[in-house]
């Protein structure tokens, strides 16, 4: 299995931001909500896996669920949906590529997460609520895990969004490294899965879990709380892939100049 080079791979990426830029609004919405549905769904399977271990076990049920739940990163590769989480890294080469402007990557960045919220409530509703899978013996395990997520500083919040992206960031990449179906489902499977074994919070997630504990009517968790945890897991996101990430991987595969000009990749040399 042939990999790409380090500047193929941000030329790709940054055509990617180029597609996006000129993508109707009205295919944004769609693909952003079906985006938040299948982060929800890769959140759904994880709680059904991990949800009823007993409490000495909690760890293992912890380390099965993360094995499930990378198949939402994996469709939204695979079926081109759109995920705003991912969108830092792409949208961001994109600018240092000069391929697309600061206004297109806030549009981005915007609609898409509007978007993926709208998506991940709905599965939070309709699936975890009305259909019943994150409530009855499931419940305890959501109520604990939307609890969490609020019941930290927004430091901590904007920390651990920072160590998911980067985990988040370099699923894309390694993804966009190969041509194989089954190089870029490995890809994006092991990154994501390990930064929910460790426990980072991911925003288009907490999207999904925390409505899904509110929904239930059992939780205390407020509209405010649920605003503020995205606002401040998002804000960490965003610094995660697009600046931990993004300008690292392009100075170090483009030639730049004093002036900031980067163009020639290194391996052109």
């Amino acid at each position: 299995m042939e990999l790409l080079k380090g500047n193929e791979i941000v030329d790709i990426l940054s055509r990617k931001a180029e597609e996006k830029k000129e993508m109707s609004l009205l295919r944004l919405v769609i693909l952003g909500i079906l985006g938040g549905v299948f982060i929800a769904l890769g959140y759904l399977a994880y709680i059904r896996v991990a949800g009823t271990m007993p409490e000495g076990f909690r760890s293992i049920g912890n380390f099965i669920g993360a094995t499930v739940f990378p198949i939402g990163l994996i469709a939204i590769s695979l079926m081109g949906a759109e995920l705003a989480t991912g969108n830092t890294l792409t949208m961001t080469l994109g600018y240092l590529d000069r391929k697309v402007s600061l206004v297109n990557i806030f549009f981005n960045w915007v609609i898409i997460a509007i978007t993926n919220i709208v998506g991940a409530i709905l599965v939070a509703y309709l699936f975890g609520h009305i259909v019943g899978l994150t409530e009855g013996d499931y419940l305890d395990t959501v109520l604990r895990v939307a609890k969490s997520k609020v019941d930290t500083t927004y430091v901590a919040m904007i920390i651990s969004g920072i160590g998911a992206n980067i985990f988040v960031s370099m699923a894309v990449w390694i993804a966009t490294s190969v041509n194989s179906m089954a190089g870029k489902v490995f890809g994006l499977w092991f990154p994501v899965m390990i930064f929910i074994v460790i426990g980072f919070q991911h925003s288009i997630a907490n999207a999904f879990i925390i409505p899904a504990a509110m929904f239930s009517g059992e939780s205390t968790i407020t509209i405010f709380q649920f605003a503020m945890n995205f606002a401040s897991v998002f804000l960490g996101n965003v610094i995660g892939g697009a600046i931990i990430v993004a300008i690292p991987v392009f100075m170090s595969n483009r030639k730049c100049n004093r002036l900031g000009y980067c163009e020639i990749p290194y391996s052109d040399k």
